[in-house]
């Protein structure tokens, strides 16, 4: 394990977007709960409408749609940050 951690701060010494790659994923999924959650405000202030059936109906599309987008950017950041760190790794010879 001590190995492990030792090749680690070897590897983002040497190339820091492995974790900015993460980061970034992160960031990327702030944002884009932030903007799902005024898209689901300015929607539901539209539907005018106080049954919340009707209502579910219409803002479970749009959620779902920001859900799958944010695993999408999350598989994303975790495979750049992953080929990064492979290629350093396999640059420094670890």
């Amino acid at each position: 394990m001590k190995a492990f951690f030792l090749n680690l701060t070897k590897i983002v010494e040497n190339n820091p977007r492995v974790y900015f790659a993460l980061i970034a994923g992160i960031a990327v999924c702030l944002m884009l709960f932030i903007a799902e959650a005024a898209h689901i405000q300015k929607l539901a202030e539209a539907a005018q409408t106080q049954d919340q059936a009707a209502l579910r109906e219409i803002l479970q599309p749009v959620a779902s749609r920001y859900s799958w987008s944010r695993i999408l950017a999350l598989a994303v950041m975790i495979f750049w940050s992953s080929a990064e760190y492979r290629k350093t790794k396999k640059q420094l010879g670890l």
